[in-house]
């Protein structure tokens, strides 16, 4: 009787991997066409260089206390520079032992963005303090 079960059960699990394994390969094929091709190039990797300028840059347009009252736009961009830095920093060849200090200030930059509430004076600290530090080591760790 039990080996009737497990008989039962192998064919079962048997259908399935049969099942997912087509799916897999089905699933394979898309974009594959031009349009999968269009897709891929339109949004190729900035390099380092170009998207540390655009992060410092932006960075530099901020001071500690002097973001407007409601600097949430301001924050939310220095986040979105700091995750296309890291893009940046994926496909360059210098790898991730090399940047892995940068990926964590980068960590940090998007926690604090998370944790903050509303937009009082003490809340910019969560996200500027990591944004300087990684603005620093970068200065310290130049590149290309």
């Amino acid at each position: 009787m039990i080996g009737a079960m497990i008989k039962g059960w192998g064919k079962a699990a048997s259908v399935l991997l049969a099942v997912s394994a087509v799916v897999a390969v089905a699933g394979c094929g898309e974009g594959t066409g031009e349009a999968g091709k269009a897709e891929a190039s339109a949004s190729p990797a900035p390099s380092v260089l170009e998207a540390r300028k655009v992060f410092e840059d932006d960075l530099g347009a901020l001071t500690w206390d002097g973001c407007p009252d409601d600097c949430s736009h301001d924050l939310d961009e220095v986040v979105a520079n700091a995750r296309a830095l890291r893009k940046a920093m994926n496909a360059d060849p210098a790898g991730p032992g090399f940047w892995g200090p940068a990926y964590k200030l980068i960590d940090q930059i998007e926690a604090g963005r998370a944790k903050v509430e509303g937009d009082a004076g003490w809340n910019r600290t969560l996200v500027l303090q990591p944004a300087h530090a990684l603005e620093d080591w970068l200065a310290a760790n130049p590149t290309g």
